[in-house]
């Protein structure tokens, strides 16, 4: 305003000059604001942020039309001079107002332009976005880049402090893409925090799917299998640090093959597959295409259903289902047989390999009760080797219960049959109000193979010597997710084992033996993922 009245004031004193030039500058500057705004617009206006940047443009130029109108009003209040103010400077004025209101329209008509072309691109522009990872995606949605990744940075701490190290470590450390065409989609990622040769590179996803019906849909290549819900469920958003010992009654997570799976009804899901049944990136007997003998696959079937999505209850989960598989292992191709604590830690149980073919079936039942922040989940699964006059059976289960603290709900986590990404209400800012989401939960399991004894013949799964075949654990557990993409995990776990292991271990050149029933184990995890 005082540089409103100063004009005023110079023009009442009979100062034209000076009002013509200032508004002079006043013309030109804004017309090259006008000019170098569209430029930038039109440089990427075919994103989002451009065409918002356009809009905060287009209302400076209307404030600043606005002001010069302003400017005429003052003149005619604060003149001493008739009404009227001089008419080469009135007719300036108009001009410039005129030639402002002009712009503004072609500018508005522009921006109206944009809007509507938006999504009719025929391969430009591209739209960035982050949400469940960082995607790019043609305007015209012929097809998206995605871009996933995940580093998982843990510590575990024992007690006794004699059969598994108190260590850092990265558990799972990926980076992966995946293309989206219409009806076809693939996905490719590799782990980059494997353990042999001090960090080898290994193959997690590389698989195409077709995706044309959401009741059917077809996928070939490498994957993982759904066995269970938890073994389903992504790695980055279970309820503990590590799945329950049932996980390791599933065999190798990821194998090759084909499997269909789909929502053929709302809240109805399943998927069947028909895989080479012994995992990968192995170099063990039977690990590659080089074996000529080994011809076996294993099949499998998975069927679970939501009954809250079916009677419209909002806000709750009622899952269950189960699955079957079934296959032959070859001699020296099982790897399911070693089974840690759930701390990751003392590997309580153990055989020997098979010396002949088996038939190998798994079969699970699954359940989960979630309303608003509870959350109750539990599992049951068995694996059966059928050999050569023996019968030997491997059984795991669990029961969790989980309460998100801070009131977010787990229905709002579900989807495609599973458990996923939680969203906290407010995200964790440093000295804001946000503190992100809290969870803590309780898990009882127990895992009994009673049928593997040291005493069954060799090669019929008899027990290694010092191991327990029986055991049960406790896990209390903490999730602190900052983020949707962010969290840290503290997780306090208790084996007992039913029968006292014996571990010998090097001192000094002299073995030395130490025997005990049990393991307490304080796990703890950063995690990114996107």
């Amino acid at each position: 305003m005082k540089h409103v009245n100063h004009q005023a004031i110079s023009i009442a004193a009979g100062a034209k000059a000076p009002f013509l030039h200032i508004n002079k500058i006043t013309a030109a500057l804004s017309t090259v604001m006008l000019g170098m705004s569209m430029t930038s617009a039109w440089a990427d206006a075919e994103t989002d942020a451009r065409i918002a940047q356009l809009q905060q443009m287009l209302e400076a130029q209307q404030q600043q039309m606005q002001m010069l109108a302003n400017e005429l009003k003052a003149l005619k209040v604060t003149s001493s001079k008739p009404a009227e103010p001089p008419p080469a400077i009135a007719t300036e004025e108009k001009l410039q107002l005129r030639e402002q209101q002009s712009k503004i329209e072609a500018m508005a008509d522009q921006l109206k332009t944009l809007q509507s072309a938006r999504g009719q691109s025929t391969g430009q522009p591209v739209y960035a976005n982050f949400k469940n990872g960082l995607s790019f995606e043609d305007g015209s949605g012929a097809w998206k880049l995605g871009i996933n990744g995940r580093v998982q940075a843990d510590y575990r701490s024992f007690a006794p402090d004699i059969a598994a190290p108190d260590t850092f470590n990265i558990r799972r450390a990926r980076l992966g893409a995946n293309v989206a065409m219409k009806d076809v989609a693939a996905r490719l990622e590799a782990e980059y925090s494997g353990t042999a040769n001090n960090g080898s590179v290994g193959l997690t996803y590389a698989h195409v799917d077709y995706t044309r019906f959401n009741g059917f849909k077809l996928r070939t290549g490498q994957f993982k299998p759904f066995y269970g819900l938890e073994r389903a469920m992504n790695a980055n958003f279970t309820d503990f640090q590590e799945r329950g010992s049932t996980d390791y009654l599933l065999g190798p997570t990821f194998d090759r093959g084909v499997m269909v799976f789909g929502e053929p009804i709302p809240g109805l899901f399943y998927n069947a597959s028909w895989t080479d049944g012994k995992g990968v990136n192995t170099t063990t007997a039977n690990g590659d295409e080089t074996d000529a003998k080994y011809d076996n696959k294993d099949g499998l079937v998975r069927v679970v259903g939501n009954i809250a999505q079916f009677a419209g209850w909002k806000d709750s989960v009622v899952h269950m289902g189960g699955f079957y598989a079934k296959g032959q292992q070859e001699p020296g191709s099982i790897t399911t047989l070693n089974v840690q604590t759930e701390g990751r830690g003392y590997t309580v149980f153990s055989t020997d390999t098979f010396t002949r073919a088996v038939d190998r079936s798994r079969q699970g039942y699954e359940l989960a009760l979630a309303h608003g922040p509870l959350k109750f989940q539990t599992e049951h699964i068995r694996e059966t080797f059928d050999g050569a006059n023996f019968d030997r059976d491997l059984t795991a289960w669990y029961a969790s219960v989980n309460w998100i603290v801070t009131g977010e709900a787990f229905a709002s986590t579900y989807k495609d049959g599973m458990f996923g990404r939680l969203r906290p209400k407010q995200d964790f800012a440093w000295g804001g109000d946000g503190w992100g989401a809290l969870q803590l939960g309780a898990r009882y399991s127990k895992f009994d193979g009673s049928d593997f004894v040291t005493t069954n013949a060799a090669g019929t799964g008899r027990l290694s010597a010092g191991r327990s075949n029986e055991f049960d654990s406790w896990t209390i557990g903490a999730n602190w997710i900052l983020t949707p993409y962010m969290r840290l995990v503290a997780n306090y776990v208790h084996t007992h084992f039913d029968t006292p292991v014996t571990v010998t271990t090097p001192t000094s050149s002299t073995n030395k033996s130490y025997t005990f029933d049990h393991e307490d184990a304080i796990t703890m995890r950063a995690q990114f993922d996107f």
